[in-house]
Order: C-alpha cells, then structure tokens, then sequence
C-alpha cells in the first residue's frame, strides 16, 4: 500500500504533466484522478499523463479534454460513454483521434464470426488505454483502434508476456513487414501487425525488458516505466 505522501507527489506529477500536454488546471486535473489510493487505477493515470506528454512533444499533436457530465475518467470497462471526460486529439487542427481509459473493443474472432449478436464474453475486450479513430461509438472494432496501451503495476511474470501475446492476437494478424502506423514517431511509426495498431506494455517491473525484443516481432511495443 502507497504511504499518502507518495500519493500525493505522484498525483502532483501527473497534474504538472497534463497542465502542460493539455492545458489542464490543477483543479480539473485533481477530478479526474482516482480518489482512492488504488495503486493499479494510479498507475494508469501516470501512464495516461505520459501518453498524452508524448503526443504533444514527439507526434506535434494537440489535446483537447472534453468535460462529459461526470467529472472523473471512467475507470470501469465498458463500451464508448461519452458521458465520462475524454480526450479528442487533432493534427494540424483536424480532428485526427480520441482517447478513451476502460473501453471495450470488438475483437478480431468475433469479426471473423460474422459479429454475431447478442455478444459472448469473448467477443470483446477491455483496454487501459486507447486512442481509436473519431466519432465513434458503442465497442470500436479492432481495425479502427490507432493505439492499445495495458498498465500493469506488477512483478513481470511469463504468465503476463503470455497473456499479452494472445491479446495482441485479438487486435490484429501477424505480418512478417513493417506496416506504416497512424503515428510520424512515438510511439512507432511502423509495426509488424495488421491492421496496423500499436500495442503496447507499459509495466513498472524492470524485467519486462527481457521479453521486449519477442514481443516486438509480433507488434507488441514494451515500455518499462516507474511512477
């Protein structure tokens, strides 16, 4: 469990990060992130700061939070609800992507099914982070999803390298070329999977760099990072 202090530098850092990517001020910023000290929803909300840092410093994209009616992220899987904050991204002042925490998305099998409905569990999964292409709605399928980020404040066991190579399998097929990405430079302007998404680990286990260069090959982006 977190001591309070180290809470609250973490929750500072975060809300300097999404001041200067998104021009949010320090009050907005405390609504957003978890009231609790949850360990794992604090994490993705660093995680989260750090993306929309890169996309502003590395990609020259612009952010935009869009209020919605409650005032924090939504931090329970479900489908787009744009009742929750979000945020639109642009490039050159043109809508380009949005960004979403918690959502669901209709996997690769339930396409190859025929998106049958009503749904099973399999049919969907959740990601941490996504940023999908504009003004959809409901559970984005896989080939309109830009980036998938998973957040996982935990030891790196085998188990979860396993886990992450079969969820990658649901986002996209294997392609033994380079694919171009909808990214110029972070997180990676070409990938070994199509479609052509990004997945990525984000993990706070330093060992999961030993997988990096396996999970690379089949499109999966690791990404060792400490709050």
């Amino acid at each position: 469990m977190l001591a309070q202090s180290e809470i609250n530098r973490i929750k500072h850092e975060i809300a300097a990060t999404l001041k200067s990517a998104a021009g949010l001020s320090a009050r907005r910023t405390s609504k957003l992130l978890p009231v609790n000290g949850l360990r794992g929803k604090l994490y993705e909300a660093s995680v989260l700061a750090h993306v929309c840092e890169k996309l502003v410093t590395q990609e020259n994209l612009t952010l935009k939070l869009v209020g919605g009616s409650k005032l924090m992220l939504k931090q329970k899987g479900g489908p787009i609800n744009r009742a929750y904050p979000y945020f639109e991204i642009y490039k050159n002042k043109i809508l380009w992507g949005e960004l979403f925490t918690d959502l669901y998305f209709n996997t690769l099998s339930y396409l190859f099914k025929g998106s049958i409905n009503p749904q099973i569990p399999g049919d969907y999964h959740e990601l941490d982070i996504a940023i999908i292409e504009p003004n959809l709605s409901n559970k984005p399928q896989n080939d309109k999803i830009f980036l998938a980020i998973e957040c996982k404040n935990t030891t790196c066991e085998k188990s979860m390298i396993r886990e992450v190579l079969g969820f990658r399998r649901e986002l996209s097929m294997f392609e033994y070329t380079l694919q171009r990405t909808n990214f110029t430079n972070w997180p990676s302007p070409a990938i070994y999977s199509d479609p052509n998404s990004i997945h990525m680990l984000y993990c706070s286990d330093k060992n999961v760099t030993k997988y990096e260069l396996n999970c690379n090959r089949f499109g999966i982006l690791v990404k060792h990072y400490e709050m």
